[in-house]
């Protein structure tokens, strides 16, 4: 054998020997989130980016990699406010652990979108696996159409839908013009592609009219809801894949002689029953009685749950015979609330509603933020009845009031 050769062979072998010597920047780091409570979390768990970025030892804005403790890549999301969310589970009183390091990451799956349709009327419609959500633009208040309140789209399928169903609906409303046109019956036509119609995925049968909707803020004279209309601008912030956050700001009106702009930021994360509704008042110049509530189109009292927390309300659809299910809808308040009522309408019984079930908070003052909860349920998407939407509720309240307790460890 040659000596050359030995020496390549003697040298090969002995690098084997050698401990591989960690790049820079290559710095594992640990996100630890621990459950304080008896129940068993699974959630979006929000951790300090700049914290990860700083034990990772790499510039701010680094890509990373997270992985479980199976050395599995798991989806993660950077969001514009400097947090760093991971998807987990933690078992009762437990610790879940991921570590983070720098790379670049595969692709990740979207469960959140937001999406603005010129088409339809300047919506702005939202999702996550769970539900979707529909906010009038301005289109829709030129038309002088009275749709003041957020509208709810059921979805019985996890995959992103709002697009795909908007599509559809606009061929359907092509093929039943044409269809007309030719004097031809377009009915068949218009439903096969319709979103109000179930095909498997979800529907809008939901009725909001001039009132609250699902969820919507207002500002209040003594017993009166002082109605939004359409928002003005938005501006996304957040889109994925973990949550969404979007920006609405409304025209400037007249309040009780006061020029007032309100602002919405939402938020909603993958796997969520709940947005996060924060909302302010420029202009304001005195403190102000503001609400947030759902509309009411049955007079039955089985179907509203009014609570120091929560109203809830089981809503019977745009067609109870037709459907023959519900829709579960609430306005969540963790911290509480100074009054839960039903105030009636009088106005838009031939509309089918019947008054807005609220939550009022007292003396709200100019750019002052207050923070509360709203969702929707039904069915085919993990609310079997009004006994389930109910502990689904106070199980969010309860775990918004202890919430994970996280930290980034260096290893």
């Amino acid at each position: 054998m040659k000596i050359s050769s030995l020496l390549s062979s003697f040298l090969l072998a002995f690098a084997t020997f050698i401990p591989s010597t960690p790049a820079l920047g290559s710095t594992k780091v640990v996100l630890s989130a621990t459950n304080p409570t008896d129940m068993q979390r699974f959630e979006v768990v929000e951790f300090d980016v700049k914290d990860v970025w700083q034990s990772l030892g790499v510039d701010s804005g680094s890509n990373i990699i997270v992985k479980d403790l199976y050395n599995q890549e798991v989806p993660y999301q950077i969001t514009h406010d400097g947090k760093l969310l991971v998807e987990m589970s933690v078992r009762p009183h437990g610790k879940a652990r991921f570590m983070v390091e720098q790379g670049i990451p595969q692709p990740m799956r979207s469960y959140v979108d937001g999406y603005f349709s010129h088409w339809r009327a300047d919506d702005f419609t939202w999702e996550n696996d769970i539900c979707a959500y529909r906010a009038y633009g301005p289109a829709l208040q030129r038309s002088g159409e009275k749709a003041f309140g957020f509208d709810v789209w059921m979805k019985s399928t996890n995959e992103l839908d709002v697009r795909r169903r908007y599509q559809l609906h606009r061929e359907a409303c092509d093929e039943r013009d044409e269809l007309r046109r030719r004097g031809l019956n377009a009915d068949v036509a218009f439903d096969s592609k319709s979103f109000h119609i179930d095909h498997g995925r979800g529907l809008d049968c939901y009725n909001v009219g001039p009132s609250l909707g699902c969820g919507t803020p207002a500002l209040m004279l003594g017993d009166s809801i002082v109605m939004p209309w359409a928002f003005k601008d938005y501006k996304v912030l957040d889109n994925g894949p973990l949550r969404l956050t979007f920006e609405l700001e409304y025209p400037e009106v007249v309040v009780d002689g006061q020029r007032v702009v309100e602002h919405r930021l939402v938020t909603l994360d993958k796997g969520a029953h709940f947005n996060r509704m924060t909302v302010w008042y420029d202009g304001l110049t005195r403190p102000m009685n503001v609400c947030s509530g759902v509309v009411l189109h049955s007079e039955e009292p089985i179907d509203l749950s009014l609570s120091s927390t929560y109203v809830a309300y089981c809503d019977p659809t745009d067609s109870p015979e037709r459907h023959n299910f519900q829709i579960y809808v609430a306005t969540v308040y963790p911290d509480g609330i100074n009054r839960t009522r039903m105030l009636k309408d009088l106005w838009h019984k031939q509309q089918g509603i019947v008054g807005n079930a609220v939550g009022i908070k007292r003396g709200l003052k100019a750019g002052e933020r207050w923070t509360y909860w709203f969702g929707a349920s039904w069915c085919k998407s993990g609310t079997a009845d009004k006994a389930a939407w109910l502990q689904q509720i106070g199980t969010f309240v309860n775990n918004c009031k202890a919430p994970i307790e996280t930290s980034v460890e260096t290893r």
